[in-house]
């Protein structure tokens, strides 16, 4: 019986639209600003950024402070929750869409 191999891409897929597009009580453009700027992408409001920027650059870093300034303005723990999952999968992804890159670009 052959294994079928799992499609990465859809499930990445399916991830990025979950984190960064459905109802949640963070506004999705907001999921997608965190997690864009995590990735190193555009400077966003603070508190947002620096909390974006230390889990995109080095997640050891995060300080209780970050997170209790984002927690603060977003409302509530969950929201504060969503904001630095949408900032990890953000950098996650960009991650995995590089070492996909290489991997195609070694393929060939």
């Amino acid at each position: 019986m052959p294994i079928e191999k799992p499609d990465h891409r859809a499930r990445a897929h399916r991830l990025e639209r979950r984190v960064f597009e459905e109802p949640a009580d963070t506004a999705p453009a907001l999921r997608r600003d965190m997690g864009q700027c995590a990735a190193g992408g555009a400077p966003i409001a603070s508190p947002y950024d620096e909390l974006a920027r230390d889990v995109g650059e080095a997640s050891y870093r995060v300080t209780d402070a970050e997170v209790s300034a984002v927690r603060a303005v977003a409302g509530s723990d969950r929201a504060a929750f969503e904001l630095v999952a949408a900032a990890a999968v953000g950098a996650a992804l960009k991650r995995w869409k590089a070492g996909i890159a290489a991997i195609e670009a070694a393929s060939k």
